[in-house]
């Protein structure tokens, strides 16, 4: 997994989702800045209905042109703050993706961390207690299918064998129940699918 520190100089992590999060504030730029040109083209259309409607577009346009190009200067540092603002829950998004997708493979995984300004923090402890838990019941099976092969309760085959062994906070408090999985869940395949 790549370290928080390389993260945070990648501004897409998410192309999808910040793509249509700059696509929206461009939108309501573009509508806000129409509606406040319609608003005050209507306003000095009724308060001096004697001029000619060229000629409000031309007060309008030296009025509050000025305005309109410093709102397009701005602009650009309004979309940069909402990649880095996006980036603060995109990037733990797809570490988790990762995470899941290792899981998936049968992979161990490392103690999921995200950096101290991103979103969800408590969400990558829930994938890691989801993954210790995940990493509890392969021991239990380890330990029951090396016990089972040797018709001997597993305690005296850890004895035997320390290697067996799981760590205390391994062992499932409640009997372990394992159904097989569909073939096309326990594929590999189905794995990068997700």
């Amino acid at each position: 997994m790549e370290s928080p520190r390389q993260l945070r100089h990648r501004l897409f992590v998410d192309p999808e989702v910040q793509a249509a999060l700059i696509l929206r504030v461009m939108t309501y730029w573009m509508l806000c800045l129409a509606a406040v040109a319609l608003m005050l083209f209507c306003w000095q259309v009724v308060s001096l209905p004697t001029r000619s409607i060229w000629g409000h577009l031309e007060d309008l346009w030296f009025r509050f042109g000025p305005p309109f190009f410093a709102s397009l200067i701005v602009l650009p540092l309004i979309l940069m703050d909402i990649i880095r603002l996006s980036n603060r829950f995109s990037g733990p998004l797809i570490r988790v993706r990762r995470t899941m997708r290792a899981l998936a493979r049968g992979e161990r995984v490392a103690r999921l961390r995200f950096r101290k300004d991103d979103f969800w923090q408590n969400f990558a402890e829930e994938c890691n207690a989801v993954a210790k838990r995940i990493a509890d019941l392969e021991c239990a099976v380890a330990t029951a299918a090396a016990a089972s092969a040797e018709n001997r309760p597993s305690s005296s085959l850890e004895r035997r064998n320390p290697s067996l062994s799981c760590p205390e906070s391994s062992v499932p408090s409640r009997p372990v129940v394992l159904t097989p999985l569909p073939a096309e869940v326990a594929t590999p395949a189905f794995a990068d699918q997700i």
